[in-house]
């Protein structure tokens, strides 16, 4: 979600985003910088009318960019015509795709890039989410709720389309991994990303993945075009590669299932280049069986065999992977 429309929506659902926070688990309390939850923050002002983003030839006023139910497209001549379920919102009907995948499928922070994930993996996933097997190891994650009222909305067409149009796109370098010692202070936004205090100066990494936007002011506005910084602890990329590579506790390497190079394999997912943070919370939601069913059968041994530590290095090296 990106905008104050879709902040409005949660709130006339009852969904609280003020008061003490929401209600985590001890496992996400563990890996509290996976799951950065708080009440709501103001965003960024918007641009006077008409908005420009760099690189687009197009404009739009303040009115469509909070068009929730019908995201604006920056770059239409970048990716083949979206499905109508993908670009706007039917009545009745589930919020649209690119609204948080956005139209080249890399997703807005903290939702998860789409692009090039097979049509049969996407489908299924939105069928977990609509069986309730695909939850969060945080009590009230926002995206999470999000996508289980789409699942439930979405036809069963919809959803082969979509998942059709997000196949057929590439997937593209969005992360950028930074080891480093210390890193900007951050504060949580209530849909679950971090974001730069402003003049808030650093702070020590202290064993954290801290993930911000390279232009948050620019991805509020939907640019589908802007990337992640991930600042990982130094060394997290070695000890990470070390790990996918052995497979750790549980002894199965990530290639053996995900391919030699982590790009994915028939239906199996693609790991490198992913979010850090969203594939931390992917393996813990299994490790504390947050995820169940057969569609993560395969990865509860290995998530089990992983502490949170490990984690962080694993997912800093996944991070770091040209996808």
């Amino acid at each position: 979600m990106r905008t104050w429309a879709a902040v409005a929506i949660l709130l006339a659902a009852g969904l609280s985003l003020t008061g003490c926070g929401p209600k985590r688990e001890p496992g996400a309390t563990l890996m509290s910088w996976a799951y950065p939850q708080s009440k709501t923050e103001p965003q960024p002002p918007t641009p006077p009318d008409p908005i420009h983003v760099p690189g687009s030839a197009l404009s739009f006023t303040n009115a469509q960019v909070a068009d929730d139910k019908n995201p604006v497209d920056w770059f239409p001549d970048e990716h083949p015509a979206p499905p109508p379920v993908v670009a706007h919102q039917r009545e009745g009907g589930p919020t649209p795709c690119a609204e948080c995948h956005l139209y080249n499928g890399r997703g807005f922070i903290s939702a998860a890039d789409l692009a090039g994930l097979s049509a049969p993996y996407i489908i299924q996933q939105v069928q977990e989410f609509r069986a309730g097997r695909r939850a969060s190891a945080q009590h009230d994650r926002h995206d999470v709720e999000e996508m289980a009222k789409v699942a439930d909305k979405v036809s069963d067409p919809e959803l082969a389309q979509a998942a059709a149009y997000f196949a057929a796109l590439p997937r593209t370098p969005f992360v950028r991994v930074v080891e480093t010692d210390t890193v900007p202070v951050t504060k949580a936004f209530s849909f679950g990303w971090l974001e730069p205090v402003p003049n808030g100066g650093t702070e020590p990494i202290k064993g954290r993945i801290i993930e911000v936007s390279e232009d948050m002011p620019t991805l509020y506005l939907g640019d589908a075009h802007i990337g992640l910084v991930d600042y990982v602890p130094p060394g997290a990329v070695a000890r990470g590669e070390a790990l996918v590579k052995s497979g750790g506790k549980g002894g199965q390497p990530c290639a053996a299932c995900h391919g030699p190079e982590l790009k994915g394999a028939g239906d199996v997912p693609p790991l490198a280049g992913r979010s850090a943070t969203y594939l931390a919370r992917m393996l813990w939601d299994i490790k504390t069986g947050a995820r169940q069913g057969p569609a993560v059968t395969v990865m509860q041994a290995p998530a089990r065999g992983l502490g949170g530590a490990e984690i962080t290095d694993v997912v800093a090296y996944l991070a770091s992977r040209k996808p």
